[in-house]
């Protein structure tokens, strides 16, 4: 339920590989810090200043009616604890308590402070007292009741807690964010020759040169790019030598053809000689068929191709072919692809060559269509003929199929058109596609190149 809110990248991935972790180690060590440390912390400065405030309370209650014992003795604590005493009486710190609680009382933030303080001055005295705690003046007042008065303590927060551990939390983040940077900027080092030699692989599948490659990154990416580079290698030569091959026979199978032509030249007109030509001029067909079909795309240089320009070429050719020719709009000047002119030309001639054996009218179109992984162009190309049999539709692109089984003179051809049309498409990192047309009830043709 989870994976349609992955990253899909590899980078995206690693990135959260990394970052969950670090984020589960930094709540844990806060945790525990705050669990451990900073209570530990906090509950030994609250039992310092716990001590030294009873101490001095002790000291005020044997003689609390001496204004100058009070005043040496508040002396001595200000300068030693940094604590600041004040005596009231009952009725005086009353109101003065009632003044701070209306105009400066805000919400306490640090409750554990106030409970170890609490937890301190009930173990350790028999005073009774108040705990106020007035964040924004960064103190906590305590007062202390004793038997002729009210002693009150002014606590700046920082006898209360530490200031190492805000630095703590600040360098624990701060060295976080640091590896976390090194880490990625690594990572990033090791994702690059992987998504290099993803590109040189679909760079080299569309035909496109890429010059020459080394290979670079971890020993397993260096192992992938070599593997690679000797696959191609050996496709290439695989491919070379089966032109080469069908080539030479094709030459060969011309020569006494050739002669075949020359010696029924000589020979008397009748029925037998003209049947002669007829199965001389098929066999001439599907040789240069064959050829066509070993060929390819014939070493042919990729170029930039306007797409608006592609259409218009498609279009032009359909009419030249007296089919009725509808089209949706046009794509626009700015787009182009990468492609091979020539060879894409035959792939449009082969499939508008079958629509005019079978059709009398074609709806073309062309789109842009936008996915998570990549862009590329849609053409759609509908006609009105019989169309082919759902069981058979995989069957277009395959070599020597025909959906007319009877081969008649009518529809010519030995079945390499599509063929033709689908290697060469495939060689441009694109995908022929053949449904039934919902338009006409024909065959539509959907070819995918990318952008």
């Amino acid at each position: 339920m989870f994976k349609k809110y992955l990253p899909t990248s590899l980078l995206a991935r690693t990135v959260l590989i990394i970052l969950i972790p670090v984020l589960l180690l930094q709540i844990a060590v806060s945790v525990v810090f705050f669990d451990r440390h900073w209570s530990k912390m906090t509950e030994r400065l609250a039992y310092a200043v716990t001590g030294e405030m009873i101490a001095a309370a002790n000291l005020v209650e044997e003689a609390p009616k001496d204004l100058e014992r009070f005043n040496k003795i508040s002396d001595i604590v200000k300068k030693t604890f940094d604590l600041e005493m004040h005596l009231f009486s009952h009725s005086q710190h009353r109101n003065a308590h009632i003044l701070d609680r209306t105009n400066k009382l805000l919400p306490n933030p640090f409750d554990r402070i106030e409970k170890d303080l609490t937890r301190q001055l009930n173990k350790r005295s028999d005073f009774k007292f108040n705990i106020v705690n007035l964040s924004s003046e960064k103190r906590v007042i305590v007062d202390l009741v004793l038997s002729e008065g009210i002693v009150e303590f002014k606590i700046p927060e920082r006898r209360l807690f530490s200031a190492s551990s805000y630095i703590f939390i600040l360098w624990m983040i701060g060295l976080s964010v640091l590896l976390f940077t090194v880490a990625m900027l690594f990572m990033r080092n090791q994702i690059r020759p992987i998504y290099r030699l993803s590109l040189i692989a679909e760079r080299l599948g569309r035909g496109v040169p890429v010059g020459k490659i080394k290979p670079s990154g971890a020993q397993e990416v260096r192992q992938a790019a070599e593997a690679f580079i000797n696959m191609q290698e050996r496709i290439n030569q695989f491919i070379d030598q089966r032109t080469t091959m069908l080539a030479a026979v094709s030459h060969d199978l011309k020569t006494p053809l050739t002669r075949m032509k020359l010696q029924l030249e000589m020979i008397d007109n009748n029925e037998d000689k003209e049947a002669m030509r007829t199965d001389i001029k098929d066999m001439e067909q599907m040789i240069e068929g064959y050829l066509s079909f070993t060929k390819g795309d014939g070493g042919e240089e990729i170029q930039r191709i306007s797409l608006a320009d592609l259409f218009l070429q498609i279009k032009n050719d359909a009419k030249r072919l007296d089919l009725e020719v509808q089209t949706s709009e046009e794509p626009p000047n700015s787009v182009f692809i990468l492609a091979k002119p020539q060879a894409l030309k035959r792939v449009f001639d082969n499939i508008l060559g079958n629509t005019h054996r079978y059709g009398t009218k074609i709806y073309l179109s062309c789109s842009l269509i936008e996915e998570e992984l990549k862009n590329y162009v849609q053409f759609s190309i509908e006609d009105n003929g019989e169309g082919v049999a759902e069981t058979q539709i995989n069957d277009l692109i395959k070599p020597f199929f025909r959906g007319d089984s009877s081969r008649n003179k009518k529809t010519g051809g030995v079945g390499l058109g599509l063929a033709i049309a689908h290697d060469i498409i495939a060689a441009h990192g694109g995908k022929l596609i053949f449904s039934k047309s919902k338009r006409f009830g024909g065959l539509q043709v959907i070819i995918n190149l990318p952008l």
